[in-house]
């Protein structure tokens, strides 16, 4: 029996019990650094299979680290699980949790066998809309232990060649004063109309940047009755750009829109980093070929990618594949939009978690053959170092 069929009997012996944990975080979603029942869960099971766990990890409570193996090469395999707002687990972090734990069952079977080690990352609040959001952000030191970090991720088509948005989530607050809306409204200062005039400089804006560039965001306070002159309202906003110099010059303009609202209106602003800024994804062709390889190997008809694909999303993942060669691979778990009620309903599918076993033998054989024919290793970092001086000289 080969290492690989190895793996995947093994994961398919604990095939109900992944599936199990995958149900138990859909039903019950948590907010960023909030994951304490669904982190909790994945570290009790990865400590029945014999990997070491540090917990609390960066500073974060709901981080963690789970190691099995000796020596190098080391491959990160990372895993999300927190929820969105309202619509829980609409971008199905479920799914992306219990893919990495099958896949660090299926290795624990057979990582003793081969030189090298399986290093599991439990990564808080990749969703941007908690203070100190994007986990990887803060746990990038520790997760550079790793020579590579794979993963997965749920949506309506299969690949993994593609780049995301670097993206800033920040909190715009307007301060003003309030006054009878009627009788007195010349004694008080809107900070809604600051608010206002910010969404309006925004949308004049839009002529004048890049198209790949995406503004968007909701008032989050706007006032608490209509007789009554708000003094105090608040946004929450995200730029996302497709490289980090356009980010932050198209921020900056945001930055100037907001403080022209305050010259306008009267009230004072402020601006608030919600999550840690997220950097553009880079592709890596060789993984994502191995990946490819490895669900053709299942039988899945897994489509040949030739180009990376642009996504207008944006992730912390991205700032693990600018220091190390990193894989983020897309499975198909039907014809569904996330981050909506649907793709919450899709997420906890049995159809899902069947795809979701299969995504978990694939990042399984990903590592196999990363840990074992250590030329594809090397390619992928030689990759990746090119990727990474193209983007400097484009940049500079």
């Amino acid at each position: 029996m080969s290492i690989k069929e190895k793996a995947a009997n093994r994961i398919e012996q604990y095939r109900e019990q992944i599936i199990n944990i995958s149900h138990k975080i859909h039903e019950d979603p948590e907010l960023g650094h909030q994951e304490y029942k669904s982190s909790k869960l994945i570290v009790d099971e990865l400590e029945k299979h014999g990997y070491s766990l540090e917990y609390g990890v960066a500073g974060m409570e709901t981080a963690f680290i789970a190691r099995k193996g000796t020596g190098s090469p080391k491959i990160g395999i990372l895993a999300e699980y927190d929820a969105l707002p309202g619509i829980g687990h609409a971008c199905g972090h479920n799914l992306i949790a219990t893919s990495a734990l099958g896949a660090a069952i299926g290795l624990s079977e057979i990582i003793e066998e081969i030189k090298g080690s399986v290093i599991v990352f439990g990564t808080p609040a990749e969703e941007g809309v908690v203070q100190n959001a994007g986990g990887k952000v803060v746990m990038i030191e520790e997760i550079k232990e790793a020579d590579a970090a794979i993963m997965i991720h749920p949506g309506p088509t299969w690949g993994s060649y593609g780049t995301t948005n670097a993206r800033e989530s920040f909190l715009v607050e307007f301060h003003g004063r309030s006054s009878h809306a009627g009788a007195a409204p010349e004694l008080g200062i809107n900070a809604l109309e600051g608010i206002l005039l910010t969404f309006q400089g925004i949308n004049a804006l839009r002529q004048h940047i890049n198209q790949d560039i995406r503004i968007h965001g909701i008032i989050k306070h706007g006032g608490d009755a209509p007789n009554t002159i708000p003094d105090y309202a608040s946004a929450h906003l995200y730029v996302r750009a497709p490289t980090m110099p356009m980010l932050e010059e198209t921020y900056d303009k945001v930055k100037n829109i907001v403080k022209g609202a305050e010259l306008q209106t009267g009230a004072k602003s402020k601006i608030t980093q919600v999550a840690n800024t997220y950097a553009n994804k880079i592709p890596n062709k060789i993984l994502s070929d191995l990946f490819r390889d490895n669900m053709i190997a299942q039988g899945v008809d897994y489509p040949e990618e030739k180009e990376p694909r642009v996504s207008g999303a944006s992730t912390d993942f991205g700032n693990v594949s600018q220091v190390m060669p990193a894989l983020s691979g897309y499975i198909n778990i039907g014809d569904v939009v996330l981050h909506s009620p649907d793709g919450a309903e899709a997420t906890g599918t049995p159809f899902a978690n069947d795809v979701m076993i299969m995504g978990a033998k694939g990042l399984a054989y990903t590592a196999i053959d990363l840990l074992t024919e250590r030329g594809l290793l090397e390619k992928a970092v030689a990759e990746q170092e090119e990727r990474l001086k193209a983007q400097a000289i484009a940049q500079a």
